[in-house]
């Protein structure tokens, strides 16, 4: 995600509010959850859908729209019970759907960025927004609104398999009611928490052999890509493992299979901190030891099945 300088200044978002975090948005390090702050930002990118469509759009286009990707860079530690005020704006279209900028500030100063891209979804697929959405994205002056505003080409093949055997450790998921969105698709939310919960479970158990007092880690980057989106299955497979070792940070990759489709990948990078400063650090080499067996085989990505 580009961070031009204007994404930091509140003023340069045309869509504007505030936030109230929760105290069940505060995690146990005592600040306020990535997945909760993920969900802020997918409210702010809602806004900005109702701002183009119409306040009741989410209600009743055809086909439904919902968010291919999204990307969220974590820039600080958001606090509890300080309120939040959030920015949105449409940035424009481009081949995979209408892209949306939003950004999360508090105490003046901004905690996250986050980008999102929209299209529409049918059979479980992604394509386009469809004509009175193009008509729609004219008439509100969005940028780039003046071509390829009808029926895109999916972005993704039917029927895709990921090749969870590639993957050094895999879970298992469970679905619940709340997980299906309103136009009864698999919520960004349920990804959100699924990407965090098979990262916290993973590296729960390589590091716990991990010797006392040695390293911390903080999530600075989070990358969704939903490849097939329908209402969530009782039990999702999930696989991880690391895909990048650098000097101060480690990058893991998750995919999630549900049905025997690849519904979304995940790239998360965890930033070494010292515990004491919540500074970055270098990657301690005994951390370094327990993730490298989990470095990811050659060719683990989605493959059209």
């Amino acid at each position: 995600m580009r961070r031009d300088a204007w994404r930091l200044q509140a003023e340069s978002y045309p869509l504007r509010g505030e936030f109230q975090p929760r105290y069940i948005d505060v995690d146990i390090w005592q600040h306020l959850n990535n997945a909760a702050l993920s969900s802020m930002h997918g409210e702010a990118v809602q806004q900005a859908l109702r701002s183009v469509f119409g306040p009741d759009s989410w209600r009743t286009c055809r086909p439904a729209r919902a968010c291919a990707a999204l990307a969220t860079d974590f820039l600080a530690e958001g606090q509890y019970p300080g309120p939040l005020a959030w920015g949105a704006r449409v940035m424009g279209w481009e081949p995979a759907g209408l892209r949306i900028a939003s950004a999360l500030f508090q105490s003046g100063r901004c905690i996250g960025l986050h980008e999102a891209i929209v299209c529409g979804w049918s059979d479980g697929r992604p394509v386009g927004l469809g004509a009175e959405a193009g008509t729609a994205l004219r008439a509100a002056g969005v940028p780039g609104a003046e071509a390829g505003l009808a029926d895109l080409p999916p972005s993704a093949p039917a029927g895709i398999v990921a090749p969870l055997a590639a993957y050094p450790w895999r879970t298992t998921l469970a679905a619940r009611f709340s997980d299906s969105d309103a136009r009864r698709l698999a919520s960004d939310q349920w990804l959100s928490r699924c990407t965090e919960q098979v990262r916290v479970e993973f590296l729960d158990q390589v590091f716990s052999a991990r010797p006392r007092g040695v390293g911390g880690m903080m999530v600075a980057h989070v990358g969704l890509r939903w490849l097939h989106r329908t209402a969530p299955g009782l039990r999702a497979e999930a696989g991880c493992g690391v895909a990048h070792l650098g000097d101060r940070s480690v990058a893991l990759r998750t995919t999630i299979v549900d049905a025997g489709h690849c519904v979304a990948t995940c790239e998360s990078v965890m930033v070494a901190i010292d515990t004491q400063t919540r500074r970055s650090a270098a990657l301690p080499q005994e951390i370094r030891d327990l993730l490298t067996p989990y470095r990811i085989h050659a060719g683990a990505q989605a493959e059209p099945g």
